[in-house]
């Protein structure tokens, strides 16, 4: 009875020994994939929420699944910085703003011309019109594109109540983003010059009265809690602001073959409602700081057409620009024909 027992025991130990060290090696030689990701965005806003609903549901079909991380709330730095960080390893891509978009790819500053989109339909026929340009870009410089969608048009918010028409802006203490062209000349049209505050800082900015004037969408503006600082809203979506989900290449590349395709499939099926769930949160968000008591300064017609041609003459035909003059063109005859329903 004892030699059976352990002829049993050899058996099994003979039988688990080469299991035991099989799970080893393939743990070893084939770890699991990691997926590390930063935003600026924090982890309770509808922009983070949509994407990990999205990767939610792929992972939850996918047979092999990465480990993916999600830094929010800038806690890897700002943007500048997340990029440094994916170039060397220490993140593998993450969500970005406009400026991100645009450090990355910079023919993308196209986007973000301050009165180049009068509403959403415009933004939706431009970025299904030129999609695969853009993703073109960021191949160049080794990015895949996974995502390309929205934080929404930007406004005024100013912590002075003594601003009362848009011109006003000129006598506070604007924000500006070190080497962002496209802002940097609109605080000097309203003949001031800009102060240089990274994102995680503004907060503390506004509060000591370093800064009283930035502009981002309503949704962005409660998320970081800068509403809570303001009094006014100058009430004209002047400026739109893409977001995008990046990964760097090399890191694409190693992630599972079949996570790859569902994830980019899904993202590609879900941007429209994404974008949907970012402008709703941005519509419920006007109507939370209309509860805030912020007051909202409405544009007259003479002020639109002098900012209009001020930034035309200014931003969009600089010598200076990060895009082509011609692919602003065909960007504005493309339009120019969807206004007139001409498009195809």
């Amino acid at each position: 009875m004892r030699k059976k027992n352990f002829l049993r025991s050899s058996f099994l130990v003979y039988l688990l020994v080469p299991l035991v060290f099989s799970l080893f090696f393939f743990s070893y030689v084939f770890p699991q994939a990691v997926l590390k990701l930063g935003t600026l965005a924090p982890a309770d806003s509808d922009w983070v929420k949509a994407i990990n609903d999205v990767f939610d549901e792929v992972l939850h079909r996918s047979a092999e699944k990465p480990r993916i991380i999600f830094y929010t709330g800038g806690v890897m730095g700002d943007e500048d910085e997340m990029i440094k960080k994916i170039r060397i390893g220490q993140l593998q891509g993450g969500g970005f703003t406009t400026l991100g978009i645009k450090k990355i790819a910079p023919e993308l500053s196209v986007l973000d011309l301050p009165m180049l989109f009068r509403n959403e339909k415009e933004v939706d026929f431009i970025f299904d019109k030129f999609l695969p340009d853009f993703e073109k870009f960021f191949e160049k410089r080794g990015f895949k594109l996974l995502l390309l969608t929205e934080q929404g048009f930007s406004y005024f918010f100013t912590t002075r109540k003594d601003v009362s028409k848009l011109k006003d802006l000129g006598k506070t203490h604007m924000w500006g983003w070190k080497d962002e062209r496209v802002i940097l000349n609109v605080v000097k049209i309203f003949g001031t010059s800009p102060i240089f505050v990274l994102v995680p800082d503004v907060l503390s900015a506004l509060e000591t009265g370093m800064l009283e004037t930035v502009d981002l969408s309503p949704m962005a503006c409660i998320s970081l809690q800068w509403c809570n600082l303001t009094k006014v809203m100058i009430n004209y979506p002047y400026r739109f602001e893409a977001g995008a989900v990046v990964i760097y290449k090399k890191s694409w590349d190693t992630l599972p073959v079949d996570f790859r395709s569902s994830l980019e499939t899904a993202l590609k099926q879900k941007r429209k409602w994404i974008t949907e769930k970012i402008r709703e949160g941005n519509k419920k968000s006007i109507e939370r700081l209309k509860m805030m008591n912020i007051k909202f300064v409405d544009v007259s017609d003479d002020e639109i057409n002098w900012f209009r041609d001020e930034v035309r003459k200014k931003i969009w035909y600089a010598e200076n620009t990060e895009y082509s003059h011609d692919f602003l063109k065909k960007i504005e005859e493309e339009l120019e024909n969807f206004r007139k329903g001409k498009s195809n």
